[in-house]
C-alpha cells in the first residue's frame, strides 16, 4: 500500500469515528508513523489536503509522530534504536535482533470542535 492508500484509510477512520461521537468537523489528527513503515509523511500530507475535501477533517491539521526503529538482542534482550545500519546489539556485538518498533501506523488522537 502506497500513501494514497493509507490517507484514503486514515480519512475513512477518522469520518467513523467523527460520526460515532456525533462530531461535525475535526481540527487536528495526530498520526504515528513507524521508521519501517516506509510512509513519508510529507506525501500523505500531499494527499490529504486533496483527498478531505468535503469530509469532517477538510481543513484539519495533521500532525505527525515519526517512530525510530527498536530492536531488541535475543542474547542479552537489550533493547536499542540502531546507528544507520548497525543492527547489532550495543550491549553485547550480538547480531541476533527482533524487530520491536517501527512498523506503527496509527492515528493517535484527534481534536474536534
Amino acid at each position: 500500500m502506497h500513501e494514497y492508500g493509507i490517507t484514503e484509510s486514515l480519512l475513512r477512520i477518522i469520518e467513523d469515528k467523527a460520526k460515532e461521537a456525533g462530531v461535525t468537523r475535526v481540527t487536528t489528527i495526530r498520526v504515528v508513523v513507524g521508521a519501517l513503515t516506509g510512509f513519508v509523511p510529507d506525501c500523505i500530507q500531499f494527499y490529504y489536503e486533496t483527498m478531505s475535501k468535503n469530509t469532517v477533517a477538510e481543513g484539519a491539521t495533521l500532525e505527525f509522530e515519526e517512530l525510530p526503529v527498536r530492536l531488541r538482542c535475543r542474547a542479552c534482550s537489550h533493547v536499542f534504536v540502531p546507528a544507520e545500519r548497525e543492527w547489532y546489539c550495543p550491549a553485547c556485538q550480538s547480531p541476533e535482533i527482533d524487530i520491536e518498533g517501527g512498523r506503527e501506523l496509527y492515528i493517535k488522537e484527534m481534536e474536534v470542535s
